[in-house]
């Protein structure tokens, strides 16, 4: 089955931001202080039906569980596999109700899966969109938020997310190879994976290029600079 996932504009967005508010469980769009990225996903290049949401951790560090992620002196002294700006966050799943079960759309005439040991067919539409998401994420997070300062770790290497087992079983997660991380006090599971298609020789040029003309990297980095009272070459910030 043809299912592609693309950035979302324009109208797109709004679909999807009304598409959470109705029908995901939180009803919420990702606080923005994230910088969320949305990803429509579509089913044979042109029925939308679900979006992937990616953003920032909330936390900038955590040094348990199978993901370990902080800043740079952090992942120097072994505290941390990951810098933080190598961390996103799939901070939202929504499939419209048509390809869930009960919906018209749920068979294996239009979507992926395979039949059990009891004989029963299985949609694998969330994990097939999943994996094909993180084929995507590394360039076009980096696309729409360039780094700040691409002397300091800037490639997405990791993805996380949540599952609050009050609700969920975490199927999808294990179905698109993430691993289970941890799990707080509250039941609240973080999955992740390392599954993030680094970037072509050729896309990370693209993202330097972007890094270096973006009004956003300039203004922090001119700010930093005025802080520091330092020339452009001793700046030693990270992230974007």
């Amino acid at each position: 089955m043809n299912i592609t996932s693309r950035i979302a504009v324009a109208d797109e967005l709004s679909w999807a931001k009304e598409s959470l508010v109705v029908g995901h469980y939180l009803h919420t769009v990702p606080d923005p202080r994230t910088r969320p990225l949305c990803l429509v996903v579509r089913l044979m290049g042109e029925c939308r039906i679900g979006c992937l949401w990616f953003g920032r951790p909330e936390s900038t560090k955590c040094f348990q569980g199978g993901l370990t992620f902080g800043g740079p002196d952090d992942v120097a002294a072994g505290r941390a596999v990951y810098d933080r700006w190598e961390v996103l966050n799939l901070s939202r799943v929504w499939f419209d109700p048509i390809v869930q079960p009960g919906g018209g759309w749920h068979s294996d005439r239009f979507l992926p899966g395979f039949t059990d040991r009891k004989g029963v067919w299985r949609s694998s539409l969330p994990s097939t969109a999943i994996k094909a998401a993180l084929k995507l994420i590394g360039h076009d997070y980096l696309m729409a938020y360039p780094p700040c300062f691409v002397e300091q770790p800037y490639q997405i290497r990791a993805v996380l997310s949540y599952c609050d087992r009050r609700l969920h079983r975490g199927v999808i997660y294990r179905a698109a190879g993430f691993a289970l991380a941890r799990t707080n006090k509250a039941g609240i599971e973080t999955w992740w994976t390392p599954a993030v298609s680094p970037l072509s020789a050729m896309e990370d040029l693209r993202v330097r290029d972007l890094a270096a003309t973006h009004p956003r990297s300039r203004r922090i980095r001119a700010a930093v600079i005025a802080c520091r009272g330092e020339d452009a070459s001793g700046v030693r910030g990270g992230g974007v």
